[in-house]
């Protein structure tokens, strides 16, 4: 197994964990702890992504100090001890403190993909974002089928030991990539040049910022409709039932799975150019929008649209990031895009339910489809000049923008 097989693997089994328990902590907390509020549900994953928000840039500084697989070998480990504790955990307090704490860990794991691109080659970064792209969908249903089995067969509470087992795989497959030396070191041997990022500065990075603006209205738009969707379904389709529901829910992933089989089989090029992302934009927002149209045929067909405009954006984005940022911040840079991502996500936590209990079950798919357009307008007034680098004798990967193009030359 080489290295890039091995951060591969590792982030199906992160994202397996996170996906455990997100679709069933309402039934979590009624059975462990008789506490069923939906307000306390959507303040305790609210605070998950608070707490990611916060603590994923102080796991950046520290690998500007300590190589990255030394320091997920650790993280894992103790984010694995944090959960079976908190499988213990006597009372809803101490359960939110250690389960907190385990989720500060474990989202260090976040260090893969920028360590991950440090190691790739111009030639193969833009596939390996795809398959990350991919193998983070595909994690989300394997973790759902896995924790509602778990609820089936054991009980709600069974789930936190199968999310502390997949910290504990991570944690080996570190020591194992590390032990058998297929770990490739990316610091400087200068202890000065490990601890001395360049300045980060508004105006110096206003095309990041830009770009991170686009980000949060597309993470906004993308999670407005998730909490609900269930619902929504079992009140249109004839085909009730978790099952029917999940299986709907899990279309725009299995269409992300079948997009990157279709890019292989038909050898497309996968260098993505950025003019790409305003038509992948202003398609997911038609596929949201034809999703709050209440017939199923169109429902579905919503559902392909945004699954393949998913797919393609985040594939886009990755790749625009990594041109606007250079190797040695792209860690740094990586976590303020972070941030702006889980500010989406959480501006759309608390916007969901009052939008359903206002205005309908039919009103979060109409604002994700605006916020998906907004995006469109906002990345068109952005990045006017964005296009697809012009293939050259000296040009070493499809991935390095021609000068003109480059909208953030000092990063380019």
């Amino acid at each position: 197994m080489r290295l890039r097989h091995g951060l591969i693997l590792m982030t199906l089994f992160a994202v397996i964990s996170d996906a455990l328990l997100i679709p069933f902590y309402p039934q979590f907390f009624a059975e462990r702890y008789d506490h069923a509020s939906p307000w306390h549900v959507g303040a305790y994953v609210a605070f998950i992504s608070i707490t990611v928000m916060c603590v994923f840039p102080l796991w950046v500084r520290v690998a500007r100090r300590f190589e990255t697989l030394h320091i997920l070998q650790l993280t894992q480990g103790i984010a694995a001890a944090l959960c079976l504790a908190s499988y213990w955990a006597p009372g809803l307090a101490s359960y939110w403190l250690l389960s907190m704490a385990m989720f500060a860990f474990k989202s260090s794991y976040l260090l893969n993909f920028p360590y991950l691109m440090r190691t790739e080659t111009d030639d193969t970064r833009a596939a390996t974002i795809g398959l990350l792209s991919v193998t983070a969908h595909l994690g989300v249903v394997l973790g759902a089928v896995a924790g509602g089995a778990v609820i089936a067969h054991w009980g709600v509470r069974e789930c936190v030991l199968l999310m502390a087992l997949a910290d504990l795989v991570q944690m080996l497959i570190c020591t194992w990539l590390i032990r058998s030396q297929r770990m490739v070191p990316v610091l400087a041997e200068d202890a000065e040049e490990r601890v001395a990022p360049r300045r980060f500065s508004l105006r110096g990075h206003a095309p990041l910022l830009r770009l991170a603006m686009v980000m949060l209205l597309f993470d906004f738009g993308a999670a407005l409709a998730r909490p609900f969707f269930s619902t929504y379904w079992s009140g249109v389709s004839a085909w009730g039932g978790e099952i029917a529901a999940g299986a709907a829910f899990a279309v725009p992933k299995i269409v992300a799975v079948c997009a990157l089989l279709i890019h292989r089989w038909l050898t497309l090029p996968e260098q993505h150019p950025t003019r790409r992302t305003l038509a992948n934009l202003v398609l997911g927002g038609l596929g949201l929008l034809l999703q709050a149209v209440p017939d199923v045929a169109t429902m579905l067909i919503g559902r392909v649209l945004l699954g393949w405009a998913l797919y393609q954006l985040v594939i886009n984005f990755d790749v625009q990031l990594y041109r606007m940022s250079t190797p040695d911040d792209f860690g740094r840079d990586y976590g303020v895009i972070n941030i702006f991502q889980n500010c989406g996500v959480l501006l759309a936590s608390f916007t969901a339910g009052s939008l359903v209990a206002t205005l309908g079950l039919r009103a979060p798919f109409l604002v994700a489809g605006a916020a998906f357009l907004l995006a469109a307008g906002l990345w068109l007034w952005s990045f006017p000049r964005a296009r697809p680098a012009a293939p050259s004798a000296s040009s070493t990967s499809p991935l390095t923008p021609a000068p003109e193009e480059s909208p953030h030359a000092p990063l380019a």
